[in-house]
């Protein structure tokens, strides 16, 4: 990236206008492209390349397909980018996966098939070039925008709980899913396990292949939807409530614990279970179901595990009472 660091409101404008504003410019001039283009020529162009009998089709279907695009990938990366408390992480690749996927398929997908579309070198030119492109493109814009400056503050620390000889302290706690997440999961899957049916009983039982992808999505939805939190003398666990996925810290390899802020995006690259390279430059685990406030729990070797539950403060108070014996 270019050197300039701004704030987070300079950065966070910087960000908006190269993932919305900048794609929407360019789907909107190759519109214009493959209207003037395809309406002054012939009513039909290749749309079916290296298909066997008609591979005509109107020249509009470009049109369209460089809208049913380019619209949503604007729409669903700029509400990610909209709704960032940081750039940073992968936030700082969103504007540029955004303006990348959108020179490619305006490139790949539209304006060169529709400009070539009659050429021995169609489609393999306007592809390979979109490729081109939307690599160049992409890197420009993320060297282009400026940074944002880094946060002053980490983990906060948590202080110890003053338990006396003879007590235990221990807290619970439960990470749950986002409603919205789990019935999009369970949508999807559903309709692919009905589209697979359809397939199968109609077309082909070679179409059995299509039941792996939903059957995927149900076996995450059952072992992630929900995880137990525990933090105690014997140390930190979070695991699923089917018992798997299972994380854990014990006692003696406690560092420290505190509350960190958490930006799924920009911190993890999405939500779910996730491993990134932390600050530190260790490993650094998620359970990650929201933005806001999480769970830091930190190795002695700097490694450590992120889960975005509630009253993240108390626990992190009860690890760092027994992370002090151990020192």
């Amino acid at each position: 990236m270019t050197g300039r660091v701004v704030g987070h409101a300079a950065a966070h404008r910087a960000a908006l206008i190269a993932t919305i504003w900048v794609p929407l410019a360019i789907v909107v001039a190759s519109e214009a492209v493959v209207i003037g283009v395809g309406a002054a020529g012939s009513s039909q162009l290749v749309v079916r390349w290296g298909a066997q009998g008609d591979r005509y089709g109107p020249w509009w279907s470009y049109a369209i397909l460089t809208a049913a695009i380019g619209l949503p990938v604007i729409a669903l990366i700029g509400f990610f980018i909209a709704r960032s408390t940081r750039m940073a992480g992968m936030n700082t690749w969103m504007p540029a996966i955004a303006v990348a996927i959108t020179v490619f398929h305006t490139v790949g997908m539209g304006v060169g098939l529709v400009v070539l579309n009659h050429s021995p070198l169609a489609p393999a030119l306007p592809l390979g070039g979109g490729v081109v492109l939307a690599i160049a493109a992409g890197l420009l814009t993320w060297w282009l925008l400026p940074r944002e400056a880094a946060a002053t503050t980490g983990v906060e620390a948590s202080d110890g709980l003053p338990v006396r000889r003879g007590e235990v302290a221990v807290w619970i706690g439960r990470v749950d899913l986002a409603p919205w997440f789990l019935s999009l999961i369970a949508v999807v899957a559903a309709v692919l396990i009905v589209l697979g049916v359809l397939l199968f009983l109609t077309v082909s039982r070679q179409f059995w292949p299509i039941f792996f992808a939903p059957a995927l999505m149900l076996t995450a939805l059952l072992t992630t939807a929900q995880f137990v939190v525990t933090a105690g003398p014997g140390g930190f666990v979070v695991r699923s409530t089917l018992g798997w996925p299972r994380f854990s810290v014990p006692a003696s390899d406690l560092a420290s614990a505190g509350t960190v802020p958490v930006d799924p995006m920009a911190d993890f690259g999405g939500w779910g279970i996730r491993w990134v390279i932390g600050p530190r430059g260790k490993g650094r685990w998620g359970i990650v179901t929201r933005r806001g406030p999480g769970l830091e729990v930190v190795r002695r070797d700097g490694r450590s595990i992120v889960v975005t539950v509630d009253d993240a403060g108390t626990a992190a108070a009860v690890l760092e009472t027994y992370a002090r014996k151990q020192a």
